[in-house]
């Protein structure tokens, strides 16, 4: 019993439809929160590379291009290509060591070799009285070619053979190692080799990653570590199926997955590429890194879902005792009047939903006392009702049964005018009081308006012309009765001038290009309308329902376009507008039916 009580599911039902949307909620914004930072933490890494990448670049260009001195300057190049000759030559070349010292940043020692005299130069830590050479102890670097210049990965200090070279600060340093090739000559002159310090590249380095949630490398192509984060050394060999996929990527710049060797996260990489280098920045992100924030949102949501939940317990008891109290009363009240009392009085004073569904039972039960009372009524009238349909059945008969007989005398007299007339006023009154049949063809309709017209002829004289101008193909259209002659009696009624000797009527039937709408069109040169009185019969027309502004049935413009809507629905109009020749027409739109159409072309 306690789980068909409207109070239990109720309770079940408010819980469900808390918890099941929080916890959703919760589940889908994770996910979400998840897949959009991750997208959005790899993004910015990416980009935070690139502006690293371009960071070194600028770096080791500059140091690079350091080596131009030689190149730029004149007296410097002559001695490259011509030998030392004298003292002078000498001192030339220590400037020149020193205006290098002074361009490279974190420059750390500098070691030249001429080729032409065999003779090696170093200067150490921008002070020239530490420079020395020796023709014994020479260094040329191995593997560079004519022109060239490559990077040494980091690697400690070297002393170029010599035992007297002071001790250095720099725990690495790397090397730019650098061919001085006089081209036009197709001759080299010697070898440059500068030693930079690695406090350049830490510092562009630890602006790439955080320390302790993610990983940086700077690997060469041979996989000699520039800079790694864990130790902030370089020079070994950096191990691992990442790092030779990392490698061998062919695009310079993107991202993967990656599940193995205790690591879960994303490899975020950018490659940079120069004349003397081939680098890669590679970023190992953890996935406790890249989701951090989505589970501190999921833990919020958490709390936020728990209280919620003790709020929406208490909630439901309160709100379940409250809606089942006028439950109950309206249970009572529906016993009484289950008993008979149809006059019970229900009592609930509330302004919700259940304040409207009481009163709205009150209205009931009384629009049901009303109903009985009114059906004894009703029934007498029904009663009424009978007798005067057989009156309208009788009279009829008995008005066309004395038509004919008054036709035939009028023949016996040989009166053949009188006799068509009759003829025409009982063939209106069998067209309109024929009910059964609300549909006709729109030749039966003009004939009736034919004879309409004929009565009206003989009243106000042959002046009057009556004109029909309709396709043929639309006399076996289908129209609603009685749509055509109520337009023509309103220009008998309204706009007819008995003084005229040029009256005219015209009846205009055509079809539309696309085939779909049939247009009639009564127009006549009448009085007309004002402008004014034109716009508010326009307006009535537009809000007719049947019926004139006074309450009664009328057989006018609003009838006819009530009449057609009815058949129709929306889609047939009635237009007002004033004549081409001076008076008033008024046009009809009627919908032909798909259907209708088919079956006259299958005809033809």
């Amino acid at each position: 019993m306690i789980f068909t009580s409207i109070r239990t599911k109720m309770m079940l039902f408010l819980l469900a439809a808390t918890l099941i949307p929080i916890l959703a909620s919760i589940f889908i914004t994770y996910s979400l929160t998840t897949s959009k930072v991750t997208k959005e933490t790899l993004k910015s890494n990416a980009d935070l590379l690139f502006q690293g990448k371009t960071n070194l670049l600028n770096y080791m260009n500059a140091a690079q291009q350091a080596t131009f001195i030689f190149y730029n300057d004149s007296k410097l190049f002559t001695i490259l290509e011509d030998g030392i000759k004298d003292y002078k030559d000498d001192q030339e070349i220590y400037r020149g060591l020193m205006l290098l010292s002074y361009t490279v940043k974190d420059f750390e020692q500098a070691h030249l070799y001429l080729g032409k005299d065999d003779l090696n130069y170093l200067i150490i830590n921008n002070r020239s009285k530490r420079s020395f050479r020796d023709e014994e102890n020479r260094f040329v670097p191995s593997g560079l070619s004519r022109g060239s210049s490559y990077v040494q990965p980091p690697h400690p200090v070297s002393k170029y053979g010599r035992t007297d070279i002071p001790t250095t600060t720099a725990d690495q340093v790397l090397t730019i190692h650098s061919s001085l090739y006089y081209l036009a000559a197709k001759e080299e002159l010697g070898t440059l080799s500068i030693d930079v310090r690695l406090d350049g590249i830490r510092a562009i380095s630890e602006q790439l990653y955080s320390a302790g949630r993610e990983e940086l490398y700077i690997v060469d192509d041979d996989r000699q570590v520039i800079y790694s984060s864990l130790d902030r050394s370089g020079g070994q060999r950096l191990q691992g199926d990442w790092v030779d996929r990392v490698v061998k990527e062919q695009e310079t710049s993107g991202n993967f997955s990656l599940h193995q060797d205790g690591f879960s996260g994303e490899i975020v990489y950018d490659k940079m590429a120069t004349p003397f280098l081939n680098w890669t920045l590679v970023k190992r992100i953890p996935n406790e890194t890249l989701h951090q924030t989505a589970r501190e949102a999921a833990l919020i949501n958490s709390g936020v879902a728990g209280l919620f939940l003790i709020l929406t317990m208490v909630a439901t008891v309160l709100i379940t005792f409250s809606l089942t109290a006028p439950i109950k009363k309206l249970i009572r009240n529906m016993n009484q009047i289950q008993s008979g009392n149809l006059q019970v009085t229900v009592d609930v004073d509330r302004k919700d939903e259940f304040g409207i569904l009481a009163r709205r039972f009150q209205l009931a039960m009384d629009t049901i006392n009303e109903m009985i009372i009114r059906e004894y009524e009703l029934e007498l009238a029904r009663k009424t009702n009978e007798l005067n349909v057989l009156q309208v059945q009788t009279n009829p008969h008995f008005i066309n049964n004395a038509l004919q007989s008054i036709g035939t005398l009028s023949l016996q007299k040989q009166q053949p005018e009188i006799y068509n007339l009759i003829f025409s006023l009982g063939k209106m009154m069998r067209y309109s009081m024929n009910t059964g049949e609300p549909i006709v063809s729109l030749e039966r309709e003009l004939d009736y308006v034919k004879a309409y017209v004929s009565l009206q002829r003989q009243r106000f004289g042959e002046q009057i012309r009556y004109i029909v101008n309709v396709d043929e193909r639309l006399l076996k259209r289908p129209v609603p009765k009685m749509i055509v002659q109520p337009l023509v009696e309103n220009y008998f009624k309204h706009g007819f001038d008995p003084g005229a000797e040029d009256a005219e009527i015209a009846v205009t039937g055509t079809e539309s290009r696309d085939r779909r709408w049939m247009r009639l069109e009564v127009s006549d040169n009448g009085r007309g309308m004002g402008a004014a009185e034109l716009k508010t019969l326009q307006e009535r027309l537009f809000q007719a329902k049947g019926v004139w502004g006074t309450g009664e049935s009328g057989i006018g413009l609003p009838n006819i376009l009530s009449r057609l809507k009815l058949y129709y629905n929306e889609s047939a109009k009635l237009e007002v507008r004033p004549g081409q020749a001076g008076g008033l027409s008024v046009v009809l739109w009627i919908p032909i039916a798909e259907e209708e159409d088919g079956d006259e072309s299958a005809n033809r």
